[in-house]
């Protein structure tokens, strides 16, 4: 029997810290030695790509190839979400942060930023909401940016089209929306509205990176339980020097920033804003 650092249905406790560490490097996840089966199963499909037989000569072929790089944070942070997930921040932000911003703001452009945007369910939400918006305010205008680190669920969100799981909350809950946003390309297809799409621009970063632009709200929505706490930190740095004063960050259900060393002020569960330095 070949032993365990040879066999590609199992990774060693050597390789698996090596996967880890680049892990890390390349992204800024922490990812804990349990999740070995997680990384084992979403490395092993691009290994038969390759026809790699074991993670250690994968891990060999990622240091010397640098266009795999990319293929690598790809495999290791796909994730799936759906059209408007979690009910109560889009209340927020239908009933009360766009008509207050824009009562403020009559005759500016709202810019708003969705991070970690994955396959763009996030970002095409709120372009749904704030052309409804459009409609009955009369100047009102909006650009969103929507970003990620993994180029493949950039190709998907640009690609406009989901499946079922993605949008049967959002069909069941506000199907005149549905009606008016989307178009089935197939019993189990749904396709974005072209006038949607136009709204928003997908383009790859990572978030240990700054934004040289200026938004008046980010959606930093779970992605923050990845990193350590000194990560943390840092992406909350860099993204509040793309927010604006009195600007709002959306986080996740599950996360908070109470145990934090940050700039943001809490608003409620998931919503903070950006306050000037002693206000």
């Amino acid at each position: 029997m070949l032993p365990a650092q040879n066999n590609s249905d199992e990774m060693d406790n050597v390789t698996l810290v090596r996967v880890i560490g680049v892990v890390h490097k390349l992204t800024g996840i922490t990812m804990a030695e349990h999740k070995k089966p997680l990384l084992q199963s979403r490395l092993k499909k691009r290994m038969r790509e390759l026809q790699i037989t074991s993670y250690g000569e994968y891990m060999d072929y990622l240091a010397k190839t640098a266009g795999e790089t990319q293929n690598f944070i790809n495999v290791v942070t796909t994730n799936e979400t759906t059209f408007f997930r979690t009910p109560k921040v889009w209340s927020f932000f239908e009933k009360e942060f766009l008509p207050e911003w824009h009562k403020n703001n009559p005759r500016t452009m709202l810019t708003l930023w969705s991070a970690a945007s994955s396959s763009g369910e996030e970002a095409y939400s709120l372009a749904i909401l704030c052309s409804e918006f459009k409609l009955k305010t009369p100047g009102f205008d909006f650009k969103i940016l929507a970003t990620d680190i993994s180029s493949a669920v950039l190709a998907e969100a640009e690609a406009g089209e989901y499946h079922d799981r993605a949008v049967e909350f959002f069909k069941r809950a506000k199907p005149e929306l549905y009606d008016r946003y989307f178009s089935k390309k197939d019993e189990s297809t749904h396709i974005i509205s072209s006038e949607v799409k136009k709204k928003v621009q997908f383009l790859p970063h990572n978030l240990f990176s700054v934004k040289k632009e200026q938004f008046d709200i980010i959606f930093l929505r779970n992605v923050l339980i990845y990193f350590s706490s000194e990560d943390q930190e840092n992406v909350l740095m860099n993204v509040s020097r793309s927010l604006k004063i009195n600007g709002h960050l959306i986080i996740g259900e599950s996360e908070s920033l109470s145990r934090l060393n940050t700039p943001y002020h809490f608003i409620s569960a998931c919503i903070y804003d950006l306050r000037k330095e002693g206000k």
